[in-house]
């Protein structure tokens, strides 16, 4: 039963013409006939999923569904821990390391009722914007195998498209929620900055007690937005243990249509800008705000507040990934770094540098620019509701592990510029951001839009993203 919503599903499961144990089994199935092809799953829970669904069906038979989720299969990022599991981040140092409890966001949904079916592949370390690396065979798009299907939440979203799984659960710090949900037509919410160094997510490295978290967000992967917000509505609600997911109010308004939102919306940063493809999806997104009486205006960004939000985001960065390692360690990531950034219009990795150095003083200035940098993009939010943007360049481009230049309409374009430009200055400030499937044409590969908002208005990002899905931004499956 690929592609069903949850709401379709709990009502057969919950009526008993669907049981939990077949439905599971049918997904494991979808899972034996194309994982081979995609190497979405790396982590196979085959066996404790099915007991669970056995259990769930017996409880329903006594007259206790026990949630929400009650026998939905799902899928969770490798980087989150599930006890008795591998959680390696794909790399060769942790390929033994296996999990002692697991991930309060892991509790929650089998709390629900959810069936994990498994956990789902990721880059090395989580830092890169494909998915491959040495442990686990390189993950492919399900729109097309020869393609990437992002990172680093890559295998969840291969997953989620090709009907393995009805949500995933992932992680972003510069990305990695919404670069895989763009290239893979999937709605994908990077919530406001919510990670949580108590999260039982790989990074931090394990069994090392590191408390330090900035830039990084865990959210939901789906295919409809009513099953994104059911996610979301299960897995963050409020842990006042330690002041985590909290209740916010937010002044963003809700509408009960499009027509009376105030929209602003841009396609370059700085000197970064997109292919044709991507700003006639924009485009397009614009004339149907516009068509159903929406206010929509185009804005600039400062060139200066975009070099400096660069820069805060890599030395930021630089601090979250230096604590893990001792003096030796960062020396080589600075030289990494250096490569990798070499030809970049970003020009991050002397910012990179700056936050590898650990130096608190550092630290202390980059926080105060970031706040400046806060405030100075808030007062957007005076006059609209939400902003619209690209998410990456353009499509999702073929597989690429050396990280070559690639060619956009004859145009060589660094990697990194292909790939961040648009997501990073949503970590380095902590904004939500919703990613809507903006590509109509069934024949082509998924583009998809971004959609930032205040801190805080998940809820308003969540309604508005359901009145542009019933407005024809929507998942389209790809042709397996």
């Amino acid at each position: 039963m690929p592609y069903q919503t949850i709401s379709a599903l709990s009502k057969k499961l919950l009526d008993g013409s669907l049981s939990a144990f077949d439905l599971t089994n049918e997904h494991f199935q979808r899972i034996d006939a194309l994982n081979d092809k995609l190497n979405a799953i790396v982590i196979d829970n085959r066996e404790s999923a099915l007991a669970q669904a056995k259990k769930l069906d017996a409880d329903l038979n006594n007259g206790k569904p026990i949630g929400p989720l009650h026998g939905i299969p799902i899928t969770i990022k490798e980087s989150f821990n599930i006890k008795g599991l591998k959680t390696t981040v794909n790399l060769p140092q942790l390929k033994h390391n296996i999990a002692q409890e697991n991930s309060i966001l892991v509790d929650r949904l089998v709390d629900a009722g959810a069936i994990i079916l498994g956990k789902t592949n990721v880059p090395l370390m989580l830092s890169d914007a494909q998915t491959f690396g040495p442990l686990y065979p390189t993950c492919n798009n399900p729109y097309d195998i020869d393609r990437t299907p992002g990172g680093s939440t890559g295998g969840g979203a291969s997953a989620l498209a090709s009907g393995m799984s009805c949500f995933e659960i992932g992680s972003d710090i510069g990305g990695s929620i919404r670069s895989p949900s763009h290239y893979c037509g999937l709605f994908g919410l990077k919530p406001t900055q919510n990670a949580h160094a108590q999260d039982g997510h790989v990074p931090p490295m394990p069994n090392i007690d590191l408390g330090f978290s900035m830039l990084a967000s865990t959210g939901p992967l789906a295919r409809s937005i009513d099953d994104l917000k059911l996610a979301y509505e299960v897995a963050f609600q409020p842990r006042w243990d330690y002041l985590q997911f909290l209740p916010v109010s937010c002044p963003t308004p809700t509408h009960k249509s499009l027509k009376g939102y105030k929209i602003a919306w841009f396609d370059q940063i700085g000197s970064h800008t997109t292919c044709q493809e991507t700003q006639s999806v924009l485009q397009n997104a614009v004339q149907t705000l516009k068509d159903q009486g929406a206010t929509v205006e185009k804005i600039s960004l400062d060139s200066k507040w975009s070099e400096q939000i660069y820069d805060i985001w890599a030395t930021l960065f630089g601090f979250v990934a230096g604590q893990d390692f001792n003096w030796f360690m960062r020396q080589a990531l600075k030289l990494k770094f250096r490569h990798d950034a070499k030809g970049s219009l970003m020009n991050a990795h002397k910012a990179l540098n700056k936050g590898l150095g650990l130096d608190f003083i550092t630290f202390s200035k980059i926080l105060r620019q970031r706040q400046e940098s806060i405030a100075s993009f808030s007062r957007w939010f005076d006059q609209y509701d939400f902003i619209l943007s690209p998410t990456t360049v353009g499509p999702a481009f073929k597989h690429n592990p050396k990280h070559k230049p690639m060619m956009v309409e004859g145009v060589k374009t660094h990697y990194a510029d292909y790939c961040y430009p648009f997501v990073m200055p949503f970590n380095a400030m902590g904004n939500p951001v919703l990613v809507i499937p903006g590509q109509q044409d069934a024949n082509k590969l998924p583009i998809g839009i971004q959609c930032i908002g205040r801190h805080y208005a998940e809820p308003q990002l969540l309604h508005f993203g359901k009145l542009m899905e019933e407005a024809g931004f929507c998942f389209r499956p790809p042709k397996l």
